[in-house]
């Protein structure tokens, strides 16, 4: 069938393993919760995640589907070099987007999923040269955690997909200046949490600084052993993530949304 001009082509759970199938359906909820928050931009910025037992394969929305569009059974898959692997709908990639997402995956066995906005928030705070700063108890959450790389174009050759990863290093956010934020996490509702946070962070830290004409002199500092202390606590949290999540869903169940078919 055909809705405009996208195909509406669809794999079936039975057809794949249930892992995948249970990461396609995790992988649709945080789009849809994307979507829920605002963090979108048209077609653009994407979510990839490794399909499970399948060595440098992962998942995306189809380059075309609008984030509220999202559904497990019309996930594209493909391999590391963004080469399709399967794709119901016929509308492939961004292979510009996903050489971004894959030069992290395969350096970092950490970022199981990744995430990468385009919100005013987050892009006034990579314009930043100080960055994300210590306003606020949600930038606790990555203090230490962050990395920072000025823009430098289109990501088109393997040496700057090497920076990503060296900049990023062992930090959880990666700040693309003049860019977004790429986030990772060890699977998908990590990396969410870790996006709505920073995305609040940047939000609070913009209204902050909206209002101060010198922040050195007007603004209140937390001490930096109390900033070392909340992010030792935040690193962990994956009870409360789960908790978090599972209510979110609640949400998208009650309105309705078709995310699992």
């Amino acid at each position: 069938m055909q809705v405009g001009n996208i195909m509406e082509s669809t794999v079936k759970a039975a057809e794949i393993s249930a892992a995948e199938w249970d990461e396609r359906v995790e992988l649709a909820i945080a789009y849809r919760l994307f979507d829920w928050l605002g963090i979108t931009d048209l077609i653009h910025t994407h979510i990839s995640v490794r399909v499970p037992g399948e060595n440098g394969h992962f998942l995306q929305l189809p380059y075309g589907h609008l984030f509220h569009e999202a559904r497990a059974s019309a996930m594209v898959k493909c391999d590391v070099n963004g080469n399709i692997i399967s794709d119901p709908t016929g509308l492939g990639i961004s292979i510009g987007g996903f050489c971004i997402h894959s030069a992290i995956h395969m350096a970092n066995p950490r970022a199981a999923c990744i995430m990468h906005a385009h919100t005013e928030a987050t892009i006034a705070v990579a314009n930043y040269r100080d960055g994300l700063l210590p306003l606020s108890q949600h930038a606790l959450r990555f203090y230490g955690r962050m990395g920072y790389l000025d823009y430098c174009g289109a990501f088109n050759t393997e040496e700057k997909r090497q920076r990503l990863a060296a900049a990023l290093g062992d930090g959880d956010v990666l700040m693309l200046r003049n860019h977004g934020p790429l986030v990772i996490g060890s699977n998908v509702r990590e990396a969410f949490s870790r996006m709505y946070y920073l995305e609040r962070a940047c939000r609070m830290q913009v209204a902050t600084l909206s209002a101060c004409r010198d922040p050195k002199t007007e603004l209140a500092w937390p001490l930096q052993e109390d900033c070392e202390f909340m992010a030792k606590g935040f690193a962990g949290g994956a009870a409360v993530i789960d908790r978090e999540w599972r209510a979110l869903v609640r949400m998208l169940d009650v309105r309705g949304d078709d995310y699992d078919s």
